[in-house]
């Protein structure tokens, strides 16, 4: 199957220069290759409602202020889908490493998140969805499962 993963923003969110996100899936076999992906933020913006702040799959530096050159709303682009080999009854994990969301109740408060699947099959979610586990690895180092989610 293939996979991709977005972080969005769920009220306005405030980045500074130097904001990344680190993103990647994972199963009991490993990290899924080609599923890493990177963003960087080389400005201070906001990203609205419903903009990406990350995803999935491949590499997005942020230099310019897209919205004040009147270019379009600012945020990641869409995420890559990435094949995952998932052994039977192995979990589906997204891992997310951050220094903007370092607590994870902002993480909850600030974002949501949308599962992308081969076909075209879009699902968004919150992380206080039922089936939806966020474990706290240490301070802007997040693993959620995503196993309820994923269709097979």
């Amino acid at each position: 199957m293939k996979l991709g993963l977005e972080l969005i923003a769920h009220r306005p969110v405030q980045l500074r220069l130097g904001t990344f996100f680190e993103t990647w899936i994972a199963t009991a076999g490993g990290s899924a290759r080609r599923s890493l992906g990177r963003d960087e933020y080389h400005l201070r913006l906001t990203i609205g409602p419903g903009g990406r702040l990350a995803a999935t799959g491949r590499t997005h530096i942020c230099q310019v202020d897209l919205e004040a050159a009147d270019l379009g709303p600012n945020g990641a682009r869409q995420a890559l889908l990435a094949p995952v080999a998932r052994p039977e009854g192995s979990p589906v994990l997204w891992g997310i490493r951050t220094n903007r969301f370092l607590r994870a109740e902002d993480l909850r408060q600030l974002t949501r998140a949308r599962l992308l699947q081969e076909g075209g099959r879009v699902m968004e979610f919150t992380f206080a969805d039922d089936g939806i586990d966020l474990q706290v690895l240490s301070p802007g180092r997040y693993l959620v499962d995503v196993t309820a989610l994923v269709a097979d």
